[in-house]
């Protein structure tokens, strides 16, 4: 047992010390690639009036989409692959360039606030009311990820607390199967 409990100790040093390294250099966070965003077109005929929109956060194919006049949120969205697994589409932000636009319309969906609107695009597709939601010149729609229950900290605090435990419990379990013997 004593055995044990040294050989537990000298790995909880370990990785403390090497959670503190980690830290100075930085190298413990959420470590992701850049989004890369780019210009995407979409006409069906030549003659067709294009506005430019921003699309930016948790959908596929993130950027600047020139997009038919009378294109709504939920075909913008559609045309930029849907939402990516971890996007929140019950969150969907929209700052519109002329907010007059979408505040006469009464949806249960869309609530506004100085110019702003949060759209609940789940409850807009399950009831209908996008033909209201239709977008205008340089509008910007940011779909944002989905707030996880647990903090990047608590999550490396976890695992770290995971790996001491687990080699713990197999020093343990090696100096109780090696004292059988």
């Amino acid at each position: 047992m004593i055995k044990s409990l040294r050989v537990f100790m000298a790995v909880w040093i370990f990785s403390l010390s090497l959670q503190s390294h980690a830290q100075e250099l930085n190298l413990i966070g959420d470590i992701r690639p850049p989004q890369q965003s780019a210009e995407y077109i979409f006409r069906s005929s030549p003659r067709e009036s294009m506005i430019s929109v921003q699309l930016l956060g948790a959908v596929y194919k993130p950027g600047i989409y020139y997009v038919p006049a009378n294109t709504d949120l939920l075909k913008l969205i559609t045309l930029a692959g849907g939402s990516t697994s971890s996007g929140d589409l019950s969150e969907v932000l929209v700052r519109k360039t002329e907010p007059k636009t979408w505040s006469a319309f009464e949806l249960k969906a869309v609530s506004e606030y100085q110019g702003a609107f949060e759209v609940d695009a789940e409850k807009i597709i399950k009831y209908g009311g996008a033909r209201h939601l239709r977008l205008q010149q340089d509008d910007f729609v940011y779909v944002p990820n989905r707030s996880s229950w647990v903090g990047p900290e608590a999550r490396q605090g976890l695992t770290v607390l995971s790996v001491i435990l687990g080699i713990a419990l197999t020093a343990i379990l090696i100096d109780k199967n090696s004292n059988s013997r």
